[in-house]
């Protein structure tokens, strides 16, 4: 006999709730920085990384990013202002884009080591300049760094966008990213740091769980990335509904077109905003489903994030909103609450035992609880 659920549907945020990526992402900037100064820039390989995975985690915690490819480039743009000599774009023919790095790479006059620009690299001066300019999103265009000509962010990936060509091969790794983007890397060989993801929680309690209720998963990924990163912790066949980054609305953008889109080199898809993509995910479960009469639902994520509105959703579907913040500063627990969260998990160890249980109803003593 199939035991009751306290839920229709459960909707996990990949990133928030099922999948630890703080050695992951942390590799891939490290591993990104280094093959980018080698492979574009011409700097000698010996004594690296510039920066230990443990650098790029204190770094990010110390500013306010809003995602690893602008990690990457800050720490690129930090490293080359401290080669050993400042060059200037019209030192190499008047070219621009990959063929200004190949002539400066050619050159001979880059000459410093990955070990040199690790000594130098200076961190915490470099957070002071963020600091004193509005944080790492804001200040950072404010920063004056020299050499920072060399670090080509803007445009598309598979064009002059160098820095996130880079950190998507170092990521995904050969297979995953031959198939995101219908070519081969060119910068780095070996496993992507994908493959270093852990998951928050036990498969085989998450199993026990959907035996009880269908899972949907919330992603900023594509559906290949997302479906290697289930596979990849063992959740694969888990999760009934994925609404990865090219939701857009009810329905999936047309693989076809998203493909087509990305290889054009014009951007990519559009997505829907968080508040679309969480109904587009519950409502597909329900067909999927026949769910006919929606009872409750929940939803597990981090509500501190911006772009995260609730209100809405919680009076059309008598959502119990479980706020997670595993691996992150104890202040996001707060800002959660402030946020809408019916109550606060800090611990993946605690989430299971909080699911099994029956859902706090808002507005009771129990309200905006932390576990």
């Amino acid at each position: 006999m199939a035991v009751p659920s306290n839920y229709d549907i459960l909707i996990f945020d990949m990133e928030d709730a099922l999948v630890d990526q703080s050695v992951s992402l942390g590799m891939a900037v490290s591993r990104g920085v280094d093959t980018y100064l080698t492979s574009l820039v011409g700097v000698k390989p010996e004594g690296g990384p510039v920066y230990t995975v443990e650098d790029v985690k204190a770094f990010t915690e110390a500013n306010d990013f809003e995602s690893d490819f602008e990690v990457l480039n800050a720490l690129l743009a930090n490293a080359v202002q401290h080669l050993s000599e400042e060059l200037s774009e019209d030192d190499f023919g008047g070219y621009d884009g990959r063929d200004l790095l190949d002539a400066m790479r050619t050159s001979g006059r880059i000459t410093d080591t990955l070990g040199d620009l690790s000594a130098r690299k200076n961190i915490p001066e470099f957070n002071k300049a963020l600091r004193s300019r509005g944080g790492g999103k804001r200040g950072f265009p404010r920063v004056r760094t020299v050499n920072r000509w060399m670090v080509l962010s803007e445009g598309h990936i598979m064009m002059d966008n160098l820095v996130k060509r880079v950190l998507a091969e170092v990521y995904l790794g050969e297979e995953l990213f031959a198939k995101e983007y219908g070519r081969a890397r060119q910068f780095i060989v070996g496993d992507g740091a994908i493959r270093l993801e852990t998951s928050w929680m036990d498969p085989e309690d998450l199993l026990q769980m959907r035996k009880r209720c269908p899972f949907a998963v919330l992603t900023s990924r594509s559906q290949a990335e997302a479906q290697f990163a289930l596979q990849n912790i063992g959740m694969g066949g888990l999760v009934d509904v994925i609404v990865g980054q090219d939701a857009m609305g009810m329905g999936m953008a047309d693989q076809e077109e998203v493909t087509w889109i990305r290889n054009l080199g014009v951007g990519g898809a559009g997505s829907a905003d968080y508040t679309t993509r969480i109904t587009e995910a519950i409502e597909r479960v329900r067909a999927q489903e026949g769910i006919e009469q929606l009872v409750r639902i929940g939803y597990v994520g981090n509500t501190a994030r911006d772009g995260r509105s609730f209100t809405q959703l919680k009076e059309r579907y008598r959502m119990t909103v479980i706020g997670v913040a595993f691996g992150l500063d104890k202040k996001i627990l707060i800002a959660q609450k402030e946020k809408g969260a019916d109550l606060v998990i800090a611990e993946p160890s605690q989430l299971i035992r909080v699911l099994s249980e029956r859902p706090r109803m808002r507005g009771s003593d129990t309200h905006g609880g932390m576990y």
